[in-house]
């Protein structure tokens, strides 16, 4: 059985396995297609909203028992491959298997921008969103960001636009992709290892983890287009196998299609098509960010007024390098969602004033050697570790950066208060942990939150 409308709901058995967001936002479309919803979630009593009452629940840990008794089945991102793969393995009768993910691609009415990568997904999504309001087009940016994808379905209009920030595992089993398909740089250290037992999901092989991203535009035909990061061999990669147009983005070759300098200017076919710097952005990650997004719009054809004012329209995301505070001369940034070693390079590169920076978190099974050597160049003036991985942290900067003194409080209150201490006007507090953060928090958005209230209420002397 192919989906290809609503109508093709009508009286069928649906099972949402897994009490996420993404399925949850599913079920007023389901009902109003007069299915038969179940909502199976092997938590004993999950933690969402009240169903509405014509839904059944089941829980507990024989929640993927009896697959067989539906006829289409919804996987949520956080549930591996393979697991369901096991539980429908010997049944007679299988159910056809979709996500929330791959049913949107298949049914939206609009035109749809998917953005995958290790890093910097949400913040490209967000400016692309950002420009595409600025030239007077219908968008919404959802996904992985954090706004269900059909929590704004009966918005959309064919002349709409949604921009869907795209993670590896709601990638993985797409049989269908974008319109625009972005891939940004790919990096080894995401997603090789469980982050917990709430999100047990993860790559068994660096292999697995670029072959889920590739998902974004391996159904592409050569009417869509694909913008990639041509500095990664990871993307390039991808974009070698893809049949989509294809654009180039680059901060180190001139021959790309988009190329952004050091300084923040954009090249388009040899002519300066923006500075990002004169617009007010800084850092040479958010630099390509932005010219991903800009080379986005102008497969759109934006004016390039309407680029210039939507990036400087463009509002930072929580948790992603946030100057939330000034106190005392010393800037307090909230970096939390720096949940891979490479994201806190970037971050701790945007700053040329002296730095004291506060890592650590849960472990992804990354290697902290090659930050730890970037750290020795740079201007982080003290490390503050804490969580599962501080002891890790603390061997690699031992190792190749033994200049820079260190500290490994219990709590983050206590790092907090550590780094008022040493901090001195003109100094950036910078947490950008390079961890997860399911150690000590419940999530990233929960550490960078308790990060900004224990340093507003912090005494002010200390």
């Amino acid at each position: 059985m192919q989906i290809t409308s609503w109508q093709d709901f009508a009286g069928k058995n649906v099972a949402l396995l897994g009490a996420g967001i993404e399925n949850l936002a599913l079920i007023p479309r389901l009902l109003a297609a007069s299915a038969k919803v179940t909502v199976a979630d092997r938590g004993t009593r999950p933690d969402f909203p009240e169903l509405n009452p014509r839904v059944k629940l089941v829980t507990g840990d024989k929640y993927l028992e009896g697959l067989d008794q539906y006829d289409i089945v919804f996987r949520i991102a956080g549930l591996p491959v393979a697991t369901l793969e096991k539980a429908l393995k010997d049944l007679k009768i299988r159910p056809v298997v979709s996500s929330p993910t791959d049913l949107f691609l298949a049914l939206s009415p609009c035109q749809t921008i998917g953005v995958t990568g290790s890093k910097g997904k949400g913040t490209t999504s967000t400016m692309i969103g950002s420009i595409l309001k600025a030239s007077g087009k219908k968008v919404v940016v959802v996904g992985n960001i954090g706004r269900p994808m059909f929590d704004c379905f009966k918005d959309l209009e064919r002349d709409s636009f949604a921009v869907i920030e795209l993670s590896s595992f709601q990638l993985e089993d797409l049989s269908h992709s974008p319109d625009i398909a972005v891939v940004l740089a790919i990096t080894e250290n995401d997603h090789l290892q469980p982050l917990s037992n709430q999100n047990p999901n993860y790559h068994a092989s660096v292999n697995d983890y670029v072959a889920a991203k590739a998902q974004i535009t391996m159904h592409q035909s050569s009417q869509n287009h694909l913008v990639y990061v041509a500095d990664n061999d990871y993307s390039i990669s991808i974009a070698q196998v893809s049949k989509a147009k294809k654009t180039s983005v680059s901060q180190a070759s001139k021959d790309a299609d988009f190329f952004v300098d050091l300084a923040g200017v954009v090249w388009n076919e040899g002519k300066e098509l923006v500075d990002l710097s004169k617009l007010g952005l800084r850092g040479q990650h958010v630099f390509l960010n932005t010219t991903v997004a800009t080379a986005v719009s102008k497969i759109l054809n934006c004016r390039e007024v309407d680029i210039a004012q939507g990036i400087a329209n463009f509002q930072p995301l929580p948790h992603r390098l946030e100057q939330f505070a000034q106190i005392k001369g010393v800037v307090y940034v909230d970096d939390s969602y720096a949940t891979a070693p490479e994201a806190a390079i970037a971050a701790i590169g945007t700053f040329e004033s002296p730095i004291i920076w506060i890592a650590g978190g849960s472990t992804k099974g990354a290697s902290f050697d090659v930050l730890a050597r970037f750290i020795a160049q740079s201007t982080v003036k003290k490390a503050i570790l804490i969580g599962q991985e501080a002891p890790k942290i603390q061997e690699s900067l031992t190792h190749f950066a033994q200049n820079i003194p260190v500290e490994t409080p219990k709590t983050l209150a206590e790092a907090v208060r550590l780094a008022k201490k040493s901090a001195k006007e003109g100094d950036v507090v910078l947490l950008s942990p390079a961890c997860a953060s399911k150690d000590m928090f419940q999530n990233a958005a929960d550490r960078g939150d308790q990060f900004k209230q224990l340093v507003k209420n912090a005494p002010k002397s200390v």
